[in-house]
Formats: structure tokens, sequence, C-alpha cells
């Protein structure tokens, strides 16, 4: 695919967006809304009255950054074409059997030296059929691990996020910080933070306590979305709370969702 291409677009979107207004919250409900139905919320219906040419410009220039803005808050649907022809550098079954192709930011030149935010890495992934890999097997994280270390890469982003937006009052969710963590590429909820064995987090951070431990949030900035760090703190390849608006690489992994939904809509389409 031409990811060079799609990567300068993607790459435009602001780095300090709200990503709790864009998070999948399917999550957190027992009826999944279609994508179509996300697909006709994102449309923008307008009717312009009579102006001037200039005014007309005018407007609709605030128009197309309105729309831009907007757009940086949602979570992109894929793109056909891209998807048929998304870089797959590698493939991985885990132990459950089941069978996915991962994608790489820093193997693929146009995107070697690329780092984002949380939110447009999940929104570059999902448009090519993809999400923001989810760790949901040891053997899975092993995997991801073992690419990083090869690759020398300081950290990536996952699709990991902790559930501190509306509709996570839940009592099972409670504190957040221990009970609300989930993948947001699947859906799947991340074991207990304080049952060291359900995950990966590391022991220490920044203050020196285990992750997670919520670090930037004396200075406003909830640390809720969940990044592998490679030996930062001298702790190895470990899982770590990052604020989200952070940039950073980041691995894609197939989207069962994604792809069955362009399927359904592009019978031909090869992917």
């Amino acid at each position: 695919m031409n990811l060079g291409g799609l990567i300068r677009e993607d790459a435009c979107a602001c780095a300090s967006s709200s990503e709790t207004t864009a998070v999948d919250t399917r999550f957190l409900r027992t009826n999944r809304r279609t994508l179509s139905s996300n697909a006709r919320n994102n449309q923008l219906h307008f009717k312009l009255p009579e102006m001037s040419r200039h005014a007309c410009l005018a407007a609709a220039a605030l128009l197309a950054v309105l729309c831009v803005a907007d757009a940086q808050r949602r979570l992109a649907l894929p793109d056909p074409r891209s998807c048929a022809n998304r870089v797959r550098h590698s493939t991985y079954r885990d132990g459950r059997g089941v069978l996915h192709s991962y994608f790489f930011s820093w193997e693929h030149a146009p995107t070697r030296s690329l780092e984002v935010d949380w939110l447009d890495a999940r929104n570059i992934c999902r448009r090519h059929c993809m999400d923001a890999v989810s760790l949901e097997t040891p053997q899975e994280n092993e995997f991801i691990k073992q690419k990083i270390a090869k690759g020398n890469v300081r950290y990536i982003w996952t699709s990991g996020r902790k559930c501190n937006f509306a509709g996570c009052d839940r009592p099972d969710l409670q504190p957040p910080n221990v009970n609300g963590w989930f993948w947001s590429g699947s859906g799947a909820k991340i074991g207990p933070t304080q049952q060291r064995n359900t995950g990966d987090w590391s022991y220490t951070g920044g203050y020196g306590q285990a992750q997670p431990d919520n670090r930037e949030a004396a200075q406003g900035n909830d640390e809720s979305c969940l990044a592998i760090l490679n030996n930062f703190y001298n702790d190895g390849v470990k899982w770590h709370d990052v604020a989200c608006h952070h940039v950073k690489p980041f691995v894609c992994e197939d989207s069962d969702e994604l792809i069955n939904f362009v399927r359904s809509r592009n019978p031909g389409l090869r992917l």
C-alpha cells in the first residue's frame, strides 16, 4: 500500500486532541453499535445560505477547519483500497490459534522516523483494516517484545486504554487504575493491575513505583494509555501507563472487525 501518502495526511492530526471522546467504548456496551452507524454519524449535512463569493469561501474555509478538528476526535473508518494494499511485516498465530498480520512502523521507510500520539496511531492502523496492537496472550506479548528489542526501539504504542470516560463508573471497573484497563483494539479486558501475573506491567517507573502509577496526574495529565518501553528505567521491555498525548512509534495488528466490515461492502476485494 502507499502508506507514505496516508502517513503524511494522518500525521497532521493534532497530538493534543482529546482522546477521551475518541475512544471506542464498545468495551462498555452490551450491544455494539455497527460501523455503518458510525459512518452515518460522522457525515456532516449542511446548507449554506446565499452569500457573497468571498464570504462563502471564508465560511467554507472555517467549516473545513472545524471538520478537521472534529475528525481528530473520532476513530477513523477503514479505507478499502488501503486495506487491500496494507503492508504486513509479519504474521503470528497465538496460543488460541488466531492468525494475524502485523505492521511495525519502524520497519517501513515512510514511517521509520514517525512518532504520533495514541489516537493517531490507532487511526493510521484503522484506515488499513488494522488497529493498534492488543496483547491478549503471553505468547503474543513476547512476540511483540522481541520485535521491539531486535529493532532497538525505545517505546511503542499499543491499543491499551484505561476506562476513565463516560460510562466507566461501573463498580466492576473501580478503581480505574486497577480494574479499568482494556484493549481498545479488540474490546478485551486486561486483568487487575494488582495481579502481576495477568499482565506485563513494570515494577518501576519515573517515581520508582510499580506500573501503572499515573505519574503525570499531578500535572493534570491522566496516564490512560498503555505503552511498551524498552528498558527505559533499566527494567527490561515492559508495560507502562503513559499520557496519551505523548508521541511514539506504533505496531498495527489485523482487525477482524474492520476486515469483515470492508469485506461485507466490497465483495470482490481481496484482503
